[in-house]
C-alpha cells in the first residue's frame, strides 16, 4: 500500500515513469499539448516580459532566467528568438528531470538560436541551481505534475488516498494532514475530496529562495481558492492524459500516462498577483503582435492567398492561447522578490 502522492511520483518520474520514457508535450507523437507548442506567440510574450523585467531590475548583467520543467526546449527556443533588449545579459537555465529531454532540448535550442555553440548562454540541469541570483524563474504547467496528497472528508474527520495493487484504499489521515485539510476547507461537505499540494508549495519556496531580486512567474490550470474543490468529483480535478485524450484512473497502467492535478494557488506560499492567461497575454501585447495578421486577413478574406492563410493561422493560434474555456482560462501567478 502506497500513499497516492508517492505512487504518482514513481509513476511519473521513476525508472519506468511516464516522463522518464520520453513522453513529452507536442501535437505529433505526444500525449498533451501546452501553450509553447500551440504557438510561438506565447514565447514572444514571455520574451517581452523578460525585457521589461530586466529594465525594472536596473538591467543586471548577468540576468539569469531559469525555466523549470523545460521539456524539449520549445519555450526556451522561442524566447531566445524573440528577446530584444536583454540579449547580451541573458543567461538561460533549462531545468528538466528527464535526461533524454534535457539532451533533446539543449540540441534544439543551440542549433536553432546560435552559430557558435560554445558561446551559447545556456545550461541544462536536472534541478534548480543552488545559490541566489537576479532574474526570473519561469514554470509553465509544472506544478500540476507535482503530485498532491489526496484527502476526503468523512463524518469523523479526514481519510487519505493510498493505492494498493491498483485499487483505492482510504486510510485515516495523519493528524497534520487532517489539520491542514480542515484549515484549507473548513466547510467541506462529507464525501468531498481535496488535494494537499505540499510538493508544489515546497517547490515554490525553493524557487523563491533562488532569487535575491526578481520574479517568479507560473502558468498553470487550477483555482484561486481550495474551497472550490468542495463537492467536485475527484476525477474532475485529478486527471490522466494519453494521446491527447483523458485516459482513465491515475493508478491504472502505471507509467503509461500523464497524471495531473488542478493547482490550488491559495496553498502556495507568499502573496502573488494572479490573473488569467488571456488577460496576462493581453497585457504583454498579444493584440498588437497579431495586428498585422488581423489586417492582412481582413483585407484578403474574399480572395485569400498563402500569406492570408498564414495570417489566419496566427489569429487562430492567438485565439487558442486566450480561449477562456481552455488555455486562456489558466492562471498566471507572479511573485516579486527584492522590490
Amino acid at each position: 500500500m502506497t500513499r497516492f502522492d508517492l505512487f504518482a511520483e514513481e509513476a511519473l518520474y521513476g525508472p519506468d515513469g511516464f516522463y522518464t520514457k520520453r513522453q513529452r508535450a507536442g501535437s505529433v507523437g505526444a500525449d498533451f499539448i501546452t501553450s509553447p507548442e500551440t504557438s510561438a506567440l506565447f514565447g514572444s510574450c514571455i520574451a517581452g516580459y523578460l525585457d521589461r523585467v530586466w529594465h525594472e531590475l536596473d538591467r543586471p548583467n548577468p540576468y539569469v532566467v531559469i525555466e523549470a520543467g523545460s521539456g524539449i526546449g520549445t519555450l526556451c527556443r522561442d524566447i531566445f528568438l524573440s528577446v530584444q533588449e536583454c540579449t547580451e545579459a541573458l543567461r538561460y537555465v533549462m531545468v528538466e528531470r528527464s535526461e533524454l529531454q534535457r539532451e533533446i532540448a539543449f540540441a534544439e535550442v543551440t542549433t536553432s538560436c546560435f552559430l557558435d555553440l560554445d558561446e551559447a548562454p545556456l545550461a541544462a540541469m536536472r534541478d534548480l541551481p543552488g545559490g541566489s541570483f537576479t532574474g526570473v524563474v519561469l514554470a509553465n504547467e509544472l506544478l500540476d505534475n507535482l503530485p498532491p496528497r489526496v484527502v476526503q472528508k468523512t463524518t469523523t474527520g479526514w481519510v487519505e488516498l493510498h493505492i494498493d495493487n491498483g485499487s483505492e484504499d482510504w486510510q485515516t489521515a495523519p493528524k497534520a494532514a487532517q489539520d491542514m485539510a480542515s484549515a484549507i476547507a473548513p466547510n467541506a461537505q462529507t464525501g468531498s475530496c481535496l488535494p494537499l499540494q505540499l510538493k508544489a508549495a515546497v517547490w515554490v519556496n525553493r524557487a523563491l529562495g533562488t532569487l535575491d531580486r526578481g520574479r517568479l512567474l507560473i502558468f498553470d490550470y487550477g483555482v484561486e481558492n481550495s474551497e472550490i474543490f468542495d463537492g467536485r468529483p475527484l476525477a474532475e480535478w485529478l486527471r490522466t492524459y494519453k494521446n491527447h485524450r483523458r485516459s482513465g484512473l491515475p493508478y491504472e497502467e502505471s507509467g503509461t500516462r500523464d497524471i495531473t492535478c488542478d493547482v490550488a494557488f491559495d496553498q502556495l506560499p507568499g502573496s502573488p498577483s494572479i490573473c488569467s492567461q488571456a488577460d496576462w497575454l493581453a497585457s504583454q501585447g498579444l493584440y498588437s503582435m497579431t495586428e498585422w495578421a488581423r489586417n492582412h486577413w481582413q483585407s484578403s478574406v474574399s480572395s485569400p492567398d498563402a500569406a492570408a492563410v498564414a495570417a489566419r493561422s496566427v489569429l487562430d493560434e492567438a485565439a487558442t492561447l486566450t480561449d477562456p474555456e481552455g488555455l486562456g482560462g489558466f492562471l498566471v501567478a507572479e511573485w516579486r522578490v527584492g522590490d
